[in-house]
This record gives structure tokens, C-alpha cells and sequence, in this order.
């Protein structure tokens, strides 16, 4: 028996369609790329501000000598929280480029701060902040991924 297969192909469409695939992607990429990061910047924030450390524990207490500092008497909160008025983690933010997503601080004295707090030079004790924690990696993956899966649902549905 002899089968013969005839194969019809647009070469317009599929190049059209290969080129609509280049274009869709990245936007999915970039969108799950702003979601983990927005979530990144969320999670320094949130943890610092409970005082707590990426992976878990809590920052080294504040010296006797600040306790008696005027900055430390207006603290409302008297465990430590890297924060006295909100400067630098109003000016932590995030940027999305086609491969990678970057946290970063807009103002370079808000930089410097979190620089000196995060790697303890000078008189500052070390307490590493700005870094995302082990638990916190497994969702940042999981939230782009989500947004790749959706984009390949979506396709694949609407091809059905």
C-alpha cells in the first residue's frame, strides 16, 4: 500500500505566527518579570519592617548608646526595623527590562543607607535586609512561571 502525504503550508502564515509568538512572549515575560519583582520589593519591606531577617530571625538590637538618642525616643516602635521616617523604603522600587527584573533604590542617599546597614561598615552593626530569602525565591519562580503557563494556556486554548 503507498500513502501519499501532501503538505500545505502558507509560508506568509506561519512566518506571521512565528513573529506573533516573539512578540507575545516577551510581554508575558516582562509581566511575570514586574509581578516577582513588585512581589521582591514587597517582601524586603514587609520583613524589614517586622524586623526580620530574609531567611528568618531577627536583626541585632540597637546599641545602648542610640536607646538614648533622640531618634531612637521618637521611634514608635522600639524593636528594630531599619526605619526612622520611611525615606528608604518609600524609595525602594523595581525596573523590568526584557531579561531581568532589578530592585533598587530611586534616591542615592537612601542607597547609601541601606549599603551601609545591609553590609554593617562603619559604626553600623550588619544586618543584611535588601536580599530575598530562600521560601521567598521558590514563590518569586512560581509567580513568573504562572505568568508564562497562562500565556501558553491561553494560546493553546484558543487554538483548539
Amino acid at each position: 500500500m503507498v500513502a501519499d502525504i501532501k503538505v500545505k503550508a502558507n509560508t506568509i502564515e506561519v512566518t506571521n505566527y512565528i513573529k506573533s509568538l516573539q512578540r507575545k512572549i516577551p510581554r508575558n515575560i516582562q509581566k511575570g518579570l514586574a509581578q516577582a519583582s513588585a512581589f521582591g520589593v514587597q517582601q524586603i519591606t514587609d520583613k524589614t519592617q517586622k524586623g526580620q531577617m530574609p531567611d528568618g530571625g531577627r536583626f541585632k538590637p540597637y546599641s545602648e548608646q542610640y536607646k538614648k538618642s533622640e531618634a531612637y525616643k521618637k521611634k514608635n516602635n522600639k524593636f528594630v526595623d531599619l526605619t526612622l521616617d520611611g525615606l528608604m523604603f518609600r524609595s525602594l522600587t523595581f525596573k523590568v527590562s526584557r531579561s531581568k527584573g532589578t530592585l533598587f533604590f530611586r534616591r542615592n542617599t537612601e542607597n547609601k543607607k541601606a549599603f551601609f546597614h545591609d553590609a554593617g561598615i562603619g559604626k553600623m552593626p550588619q544586618r543584611p535586609f535588601f536580599a530575598i530569602g530562600r521560601r521567598d525565591e521558590d514563590k518569586i519562580r512560581e509567580i513568573f512561571n504562572k505568568a508564562i503557563r497562562l500565556w501558553v494556556n491561553e494560546k493553546v486554548l484558543l487554538e483548539i
